[in-house]
């Protein structure tokens, strides 16, 4: 928040500046219409303006760099962490280090070129490894469900919504409506695809997707796997 009010402050006093600037430079002008002989000083003095906007401007543009530079290493540092703590985290939870690595290994890759940071997919594959015991399969079902949130159109904040309740889901093999309501809000165009993978057409495709978890002729490992595999 801080740096948002000293960018809000510069902002300020840089529109005040420059529009007692340009008063000041008119008046100067004026003047020297009226007289020549004070033409020397008031080029100097115009000169000294112009060059104080333009130093103000190269601080902008400096105080912008440092912020985007700021936030690179940050985010660097945090990566770097992620790469580094992820594995430690699982082996100690029971996964191998073989395995462990090569899942952060696919996540870096699979969210390069992504606005998805690497410290929400590591949580994410976390959470479902640690609930199903499969550590291949959750990282490829964290792959598949941020894309099919982008896929989507989803917020980040649709985006969290729909994979808790993915995630519970997940975690009791069954739908249910409210749940499903929510994927059909933040991952409709993916829900669409996997109807279709299944067979089912037309306006009503997701519902009878629905129904067939429902009723169990489709189970949500099912639906699961072929997430995955239309991920591609």
């Amino acid at each position: 928040m801080e740096s948002y009010s000293v960018k809000a402050i510069l902002s300020v006093y840089d529109k005040s500046f420059t529009s007692g600037m340009n008063k000041a430079l008119s008046t100067i002008e004026n003047v020297v219409k009226r007289t020549n002989k004070a033409a020397g000083s008031v080029n100097k003095l115009t000169t000294s303006f112009k060059s104080t906007a333009a130093a103000i401007g190269v601080m902008q543009v400096a105080s912008k760099a440092v912020d985007m530079l700021a936030g690179s290493l940050d985010g660097a540092i945090s990566r770097y962490d992620t790469l580094n703590r992820f594995p430690k985290v699982l082996q100690q939870i029971g996964f191998s280090a073989s395995d462990s690595k090569q899942s952060i290994k696919e996540l870096s890759k699979g969210i390069q070129g992504l606005p998805t940071t690497l410290d929400d997919v590591a949580a994410t594959t976390q959470r479902i490894a640690t609930m199903t015991g499969d550590l291949k399969k959750a990282t490829k079902t964290t792959l598949a469900l941020n894309d099919a949130f982008l896929a989507s159109g989803a917020s980040t904040e649709d985006a969290s919504r729909g994979l808790t309740q993915y995630i519970q889901m997940l975690s009791k093999g069954t739908v249910d409506l409210q749940s499903w309501r929510s994927l059909q809000e933040t991952m409709g165009v993916a829900l669409n695809d996997v109807a279709k993978a299944f067979g089912f057409a037309g306006a009503s495709a997701q519902n009878d997707l629905y129904k067939a978890l429902q009723d169990g002729s489709i189970t949500f490992d099912q639906f699961n796997d072929k997430l995955i595999e239309l991920d591609g």
